[in-house]
């Protein structure tokens, strides 16, 4: 009766899709494979304390920069996509198409993007565009992502390389999870822009949850950027920082 109920749950929050959501990383772009008429919505947050930081509980009590991101698939395999960023009250607006084959995924990404920087009183306009490759998932187990981008802003190519070591959930007390993942990013500055481009280069590293039409990620990044374009810039940390990410197909 027990397992009956809980399955029962699991069918009212997951009504509309009983599929798994697509296999994201924490920060990089990804082919879609959002089918005709579906959408995702995503919430990402990067706490701007330090994670060695106790008093602060761990740098959560210094708030943090915050996206939200709402996509939508008009035809299969393409999708319209909005974002808005805390830093720099930065806005984007974007078209992704992918193509999926047996071997490799391929997709382009085009945002057109508004932000305030510290050093201009108007709003500064520019794109960004962003090749993504993903294979399949090898041996059940690991997804491979890359990114190569350029930033019409500040006329410089980027890079971004990301895993996902995926399992079986075997953790009897998370009821709701069909997949756990060990996931991390890389991006290796390849072009940098003096006085732009940070001294270090970006990371992150998390754990990732899959429901049916959910994916929560927590993690840990020397950076609170949280897209690729920002995080291709790299970043003058030298501490790491907490995060979570939110991800809901619908």
């Amino acid at each position: 009766m027990k397992k009956r109920l809980l399955t029962m749950l699991v069918l009212l929050l997951c009504t509309s899709h009983i599929q798994a959501f697509e296999s994201g990383q924490l920060s990089m772009d990804t082919p879609t494979v959002l089918k005709a008429s579906e959408a995702a919505f995503t919430i990402r947050h990067r706490f701007y304390g330090k994670i060695d930081d106790a008093e602060n509980f761990f740098g959560i009590d210094d708030g943090g920069n915050v996206m939200l991101q709402l996509r939508y698939a008009p035809i299969d395999n393409m999708v319209v996509e909005v974002h808005h960023t805390r830093d720099n009250q930065e806005y984007n607006l974007g078209i992704g198409y992918s193509i999926p084959t047996e071997y490799i995924n391929l997709g382009l990404n085009v945002n057109a993007l508004s932000n305030k920087l510290a050093l201009f009183e108007e709003r500064q306009n520019s794109y960004f565009a962003n090749m993504n490759f993903q294979t399949p998932n090898y041996f059940d187990h690991l997804i491979i992502t890359a990114n190569v981008a350029y930033d019409g802003y500040y006329e410089n190519t980027g890079l971004g390389i990301g895993v996902d070591f995926n399992f079986a959930n075997f953790f009897e007390s998370l009821v709701f999870t069909d997949r756990v993942a060990l996931v991390a990013e890389y991006y290796p500055q390849v072009d940098k822009v003096d006085g732009i481009n940070g001294k270090n280069d970006s990371f992150a590293a998390g754990v990732k949850f899959q429901t049916y039409g959910h994916h929560f990620e927590l993690l840990v990044s020397n950076s609170v950027a949280m897209d690729a374009r920002n995080m291709m810039l790299g970043t003058n940390s030298e501490d790491l920082h907490f995060g979570f990410n939110i991800n809901r197909k619908f």
